[in-house]
């Protein structure tokens, strides 16, 4: 056990996960609903030398029914169901008691909500902070072991945010499919696209490698052999890929990820280093043209640190 010293609080004492490494700047303390947290925040010299990775490039093609695939390998990495069947079970159950007892207080008590629902409230809460961690933690081991062993990784550059705007519209002008598009925006929520390359962001430059933005237009409809963009060669395929144009078949998301890395090399002006790597670049040479027509188109705090074997402090 180690204790910190937080203003107003005092000491506190909390379990030290790993050693800190650094000198301590400042301290966060959060809640989930599992209970409290703190992390610090921590300063550490620059490295008299940046590693240089000189692992192969692959690129990565992020879905909701495959999680990433990964360019140069045969099988996708797909993130296991992060709720067991007990568990969903238990939330769905803990949903339908909650508006039950909200409905109750709003007939009888004017609105103000009763113990029992405050408990309702956090055992829903503690279920959900638990899906978190468990997300949390898929995404760390798959960004450490993509940084740690590649040289360059190559992403869709999406625009997550508008990817999940409500499809309700207006009064004047009601949306359409609003029910799909709520439960598309929930399953691409709940698969972290953008904390994903956020993760990637920071972990290529500590393990030296490298992360490129390409856009992302078009990536699941182009060959990555003859390089012709064309929406029938996705159409009635399911997860196939087959190219109306040269009649190449391939896994539609190993595709896609072969043309985003493609697009890496052009845009980061590097060089393939390996004989893969080559040809996929050479696949990807070119502008993608498409036959079809347009229209088918915490609180941060000051804190003083005391560590089990030894004192450390911050201001």
């Amino acid at each position: 056990m180690a204790h910190v010293k937080l203003p107003k609080l005092g000491w506190v004492r909390f379990r030290l996960s790993r050693p800190l490494g650094g000198a301590v700047r400042n301290a966060t303390v959060s809640r989930d609903g599992l209970g409290w947290h703190i992390s610090f925040g921590i300063h550490q010299p620059e490295p008299a030398q940046r590693p240089v990775n000189t692992g192969a490039a692959v690129g990565l093609d992020v879905g909701i029914a495959c999680s990433v695939f990964v360019s140069g390998e045969d099988t996708e990495r797909q993130r296991p169901d992060i709720l067991t069947p007990g568990e969903r079970e238990r939330l769905r159950g803990l949903e339908q008691r909650k508006a039950r007892q909200i409905k109750y207080a709003k007939k009888h008590n004017a609105g103000k909500y009763s113990n029992r629902l405050r408990k309702t409230i956090a055992a829903i809460a503690a279920v959900k902070a638990r899906q978190a961690r468990r997300r949390t933690d898929w995404n760390h081991k798959l960004t450490t072991d993509l940084a740690k062993n590649h040289g360059l990784i190559a992403v869709e550059d999406l625009k997550v945010s508008n990817m999940l705007r409500s499809a309700k519209g207006t009064t004047e002008q009601p949306g359409r499919g609003v029910r799909q598009k709520a439960g598309l925006n929930r399953s691409i929520a709940d698969q972290g696209w953008f904390e994903i390359r956020r993760q990637l962001g920071y972990k290529t430059k500590r393990y030296g490698s490298e992360l490129v933005a390409v856009p992302a237009v078009g990536s699941s409809q182009t060959c990555s052999k003859c390089h012709t963009r064309d929406p029938e060669s996705r159409e009635g395929c399911g997860r196939l890929f087959a190219c109306v144009h040269c009649g190449h078949t391939d896994h539609a998301d190993r595709n896609a990820a072969m043309i985003i890395l493609a697009r890496a090399f052009s845009t980061a002006g590097r060089k393939p280093t390996t004989a893969w790597e080559a040809g996929t670049a050479a696949s990807g040479r070119g502008s993608s043209q498409s036959t079809r027509s347009p229209h088918g188109q915490g609180t941060r705090t000051g804190s003083r640190l005391r560590e089990p074997s030894s004192n450390v402090t911050a201001a």
